[in-house]
């Protein structure tokens, strides 16, 4: 499941961080402007600064109380459930958005060939696998959208090729698509399992139907 997000705050000790979307410790650096004589001492700036990511090792670029670098983006975070190594491409998917929607929605459909490899599909052909991720449980209306972005299909761009006529909605669908994915076939059944282990055990439950029989039989 997705966890709380905390957005990026100027001087804030942590938050969900712009590069690597997990929530970490900042560490904050002031920043000397170079524009005094060389022999006389710089001091820092008020209003720039830099916040480092104790998660990822990633810096971002404050003016005042507005980022600057990363620009913010309006994807998603990726779910909580996604493996590592795909949440890492989608990651990078994320960092570039806004520069580049082709490049990005190219290393999305990279992600989601990873995904598959995840949930233990290792057919060479994408539509084969998502067929088969069809008989496991995944909603048609997935794969209808995964068509409709060229993942799969007669017209399916190769994962990690970048597709000239992509845009910033083509993105935004595969970013969704990816965690609709995720959700379905990693998150759901999680949380299903977690319900049945909270429920008492059909051993226990037959025990005590079974005690109940035997004292209906001798009169208890």
């Amino acid at each position: 499941m997705k966890g709380e997000y905390t957005p990026p705050t100027f001087r804030g000790d942590g938050f969900n961080c712009p590069h690597c979307g997990v929530f970490a410790h900042q560490d904050w650096y002031d920043v000397s402007l170079e524009n005094a004589p060389v022999d006389e001492e710089k001091e820092a700036s008020d209003d720039l600064a830099l916040s480092y990511c104790d998660k990822c090792g990633s810096y971002a670029v404050w003016i005042k109380d507005e980022m600057i670098f990363p620009l913010p983006s309006v994807v998603p975070l990726p779910l909580e459930e996604m493996p590592d190594d795909v949440k890492e491409v989608y990651n990078e998917a994320r960092n570039i958005m806004n520069a580049s929607p082709r490049s990005a929605a190219a290393l999305l459909r990279y992600a989601i060939q990873m995904l598959m490899y995840n949930l233990g599909e290792e057919g060479e052909n994408i539509n084969d696998v998502i067929l088969d991720l069809r008989n496991k449980g995944l909603d048609v209306k997935i794969q209808t959208a995964l068509d409709s972005v060229k993942v799969t299909g007669e017209e399916a761009i190769n994962p990690g090729q970048i597709d000239p006529r992509d845009d910033d909605e083509t993105a935004q669908v595969l970013f969704n698509l990816l965690n609709l994915i995720v959700d379905a076939m990693i998150t759901q059944p999680m949380r299903v399992d977690e319900i049945l282990d909270s429920l008492p055990s059909k051993k226990g439950s037959k025990k005590k139907s079974d005690e109940f029989l035997f004292r209906a039989k001798i009169g208890e």
